[in-house]
C-alpha cells in the first residue's frame, strides 16, 4: 500500500547536497567582494542618515522620500566613485611593485611579493564599485536604503530627547510629528548652550531660548564650539 514514503512504502533518498564548483581563489575573491558590498552598505547608510538628518533637524523640512530617494543614489554613485578611483591607484602600484624584489616594509611600500594582493584589492574595489552603480538602478534596493534610514532616523530621534507622545519602532513619522520632535531635540540644545555660554534661558512659544546670542552665527554651530 502507498504512503507517505512513497508506493513502496520505502523512505525515499535524501537529495544530495549542492556542490560548490568553485576554486579556492574563486570562493576566497566572492567572500571579499561580499565583505566589501557590506562595509560600503554601512557607509552609505551613514552616509545618507547624516545627510537627512541635517535636513530635517537644522533645515527643518518633513520626510520626502523622493529626496532620500535621490540622496541614496548620489551616495551610492560617491562611494562607487571613490572605490574605482582606489582601484586605479592600485593598478598605478603594480608595475612599481613588480620591479622591486621582497614585499612591502610599510603601507605604501610594495614589492614582487605584493603583485597579486594589489591585483585582488584592485579587482574587488572594481567589483563593488559596478555593485553599487547596480544598486543605484535598482528602486526596490533604493528604497530599502531609504527605509532603514527612516527607521535609524526615528531610533535616534526616540532616544535623543522626551518627545510629546510615544512613537513606536514601526511607526512612521507624519509632518506634525516630526516637528514635534524636532523642537524638543531642538530645545534640549537650546538648554546645553545656554549653560555652556553662562546665558539665561528665555521661555516662549516655542520652549526655552537663549537670551541672546552671537549676531549670524547659528546656535548649533556654537553649541558645537563650546563642547
Amino acid at each position: 500500500m502507498a504512503d507517505e514514503r512513497g508506493e513502496t512504502g520505502e523512505e525515499a533518498p535524501a537529495p544530495e547536497p549542492e556542490t560548490d564548483s568553485r576554486t579556492r581563489a574563486e570562493r576566497r575573491r566572492d567572500e571579499l567582494i561580499e565583505e566589501g558590498i557590506l562595509v560600503a552598505m554601512a557607509a552609505l547608510r551613514m552616509k545618507v542618515k547624516n545627510r537627512t538628518i541635517v535636513w530635517m533637524l537644522r533645515d527643518g523640512n518633513p520626510w520626502d522620500d523622493a529626496v532620500v530617494r535621490t540622496m541614496v543614489r548620489e551616495e551610492l554613485a560617491g562611494l562607487a566613485d571613490e572605490l574605482e578611483r582606489e582601484a586605479e591607484r592600485l593598478a598605478e602600484l603594480r608595475p612599481k611593485a613588480a620591479r622591486r624584489i621582497g614585499r612591502s616594509q610599510h603601507q605604501y611600500d610594495y614589492g614582487q611579493e605584493d603583485v597579486y594582493l594589489l591585483r585582488q584589492r584592485e579587482n574587488t574595489n572594481r567589483a563593488v564599485a559596478q555593485k553599487l552603480i547596480e544598486l543605484g538602478d535598482d528602486d526596490a534596493a533604493v528604497d530599502a536604503v531609504g527605509a532603514g534610514v527612516k527607521h535609524d532616523n526615528l531610533m535616534e530621534i526616540v532616544s535623543a530627547a522626551p518627545l510629546p507622545f510615544e512613537p513606536r519602532s514601526d511607526d512612521a513619522l507624519d509632518p506634525e510629528q516630526q516637528r514635534r520632535a524636532i523642537r524638543a531635540i531642538e530645545d534640549e540644545l537650546q538648554v546645553m548652550l545656554a549653560k555652556a555660554e553662562g546665558r539665561p534661558l528665555v521661555v516662549g512659544a516655542r520652549g526655552a531660548r537663549s537670551a541672546s546670542g552671537t549676531p549670524g552665527r547659528p546656535w548649533w554651530k556654537r553649541l558645537r564650539q563650546t563642547r
